[in-house]
This record gives structure tokens, sequence and C-alpha cells, in this order.
């Protein structure tokens, strides 16, 4: 017969001496898992989402809004989903939206962004050319910011297919100060440029989606005034996914890590009980067997 004292060094040895595979391969099924059937997890809300959150909500029919893509793909993943939530919002309310890309990589992140918006587009009855205008790469450089501020219709003539955009909703902007608001969906490029040309010369409001690393500057600009609203990387686009009632791959990434965590925290725990259990229980075992 197994004694007491042998069984339960056995569990305590399997717990401190777990193959590091196991982990690996529940930390893999736990992290792919909500992000294909997202469960929806609870996520508060921060102050700076729902002051991000209202200043959108604010835009209508009448209103013209400019999406500036200052990402990468390699940003665009902590971008994607408060991007998404932000379109969504100015779709369903009706705002004109132009898009400007200020990165040569985010004339193919436009069309990503048209497309999964598709159904509320048709949704809500709205067209490309009536409602929305992808202008392309606009932005290069400094000087071409300058320009598209100060003289809106002198830098931009078509939209990014070459169609004249002339006759649309966009004749009504000439100068930056004519936007009714500007997104700056931002890794740091043409950043400081907007603001200088877009906020500081024309005060036209700018509110800021950003990757994490820029969260810390870009809150001191919402401080200085010089932005009203500041969306915090994928954790502000899960909370303002949240807030709309709409929930996508922000939410569905914030399920993820939250689970891994909890899985990472347990074993811990258990590794650490199985690791000064089973030598407490070695040294008993030793003991009764002298």
């Amino acid at each position: 017969m197994v004694s007491e004292s042998e069984t339960e060094g056995g569990i305590l040895r399997f717990l401190a001496t777990i193959d590091i595979r196991i982990v690996y391969f529940l930390l893999f099924v736990v992290v792919v898992g909500p992000l294909l059937y997202p469960i929806g997890m609870p996520i508060s809300v921060s102050p700076d989402t729902v002051e991000f959150h209202d200043v959108i909500a604010e835009m209508g029919p009448d209103d013209i809004v400019l999406l500036h893509l200052g990402t990468e793909f390699s940003g665009w993943n902590e971008l994607s989903a408060g991007s998404t939530a932000s379109m969504r919002m100015l779709i369903e309310q009706g705002a004109k939206v132009a898009i400007i890309s200020a990165h040569p990589e985010a004339i193919s992140i436009s069309p990503l962004l048209y497309n999964s918006l598709s159904d509320v587009m048709d949704a809500n009855d709205y067209k490309y050319m009536e409602d929305t205008i992808d202008l392309g790469y606009m932005h290069p450089n400094e000087a071409a910011v300058a320009s598209t501020a100060s003289d809106f219709h002198g830098t931009v003539r078509t939209d990014y297919l070459g169609a004249s955009i002339e006759g649309t909703f966009l004749d009504d902007i000439n100068t930056a100060e004519d936007w009714s608001l500007i997104i700056d969906i931002q890794t740091g490029v043409q950043s400081a440029a907007m603001l200088n040309h877009y906020r500081v010369s024309y005060g036209a409001p700018i509110a800021k989606h950003c990757i994490g690393v820029s969260v810390p500057g870009a809150k001191a600009d919402l401080d200085a005034e010089l932005l009203v609203g500041v969306l915090p990387s994928l954790r502000g686009g899960a909370e303002l996914e949240t807030l709309i009632g709409a929930k996508g791959p922000g939410v569905a990434a914030m399920d993820a890590f939250s689970i891994a965590h909890y899985m990472l925290l347990i074993f811990v725990v258990l590794g650490n009980i199985g690791y000064f259990g089973y030598q407490r229980s070695a040294s008993r075992r030793t003991t009764v067997g002298r």
C-alpha cells in the first residue's frame, strides 16, 4: 500500500515540478480563446475615456470631423479598437468624416476601418463621397500639415483614388478652424505638427488616441488645454467600446489579458504551495525513514 505521506508528497511534487510546457499550452488556450469568443468581462471606465467619449458625442450631421491616421501597422494593434469605436460613433450620429493618412502604411489602414464598419454604414445610409472621404497620404512632413491647415483646397483637390472633392461636404473646409473636431490617431507621426498648426495657429479642437508610451505627453497637453480629450491605448479603446455598447477587439483583448494574468497568478500560488509543501513533506519522510 502507498502511505499517506507518499501520496501527499506525490501531489505536492507534481505542483512543484509541473512541466512548463503545460503552463505555456494553457496560456495559449486562455489567450486565444477570448480573442476568438470574447467573454465581455467587467471593465472600469476611466474619466479620460468618458471625456473623450463626450467630445465625440457632441458631433452631429452639421459637423465635419477630420480623422487623422498618424500610425503604422505596428501601432494599429493598440489603436484599432478605439479608432473603430470612434468612427462608429461618428457614423451613428451622422457626422461627416474625412480621413487623412500621415504614414504610408496608413493608406492601407483606412480601408480596414471602412470594411469593419460596413454594416454600420449600411444601417445608417452612410455613403462614401457624401458622408465620408478618404484623402489618402497627405501629411508626409510638417510643411504638408501647415499647408492643409492654412489653405486646404490649395493643397487637397482629390480623394485617394483621384476623384475630385469639389462639390462635396469638404467645400466648407478652408482652414483648420473650419473642422468641428480632429481625432488624431497617433504613434507620434506628425503629432507635434498637428498641435502647432491646427491647434495653436487655428484653434482647432483635437482629441488624441495614442499608444501607451505617448500617454504621459498627451496628458500634459490635455492639462495645457492643447487637447480636448485623450484616449489611452488599447485599454482606452476597450473602455470606449464598453461605453457605447459595441464590444469589439478591445474588449476581447482585455478578456485575454485578464484571464491570462489570473491563470499566471494561480500557477504562482500553486507552484509555491507545491515547492514549500514538497520540501516539508520530503523532510518529514526522511525523518520517518530514519
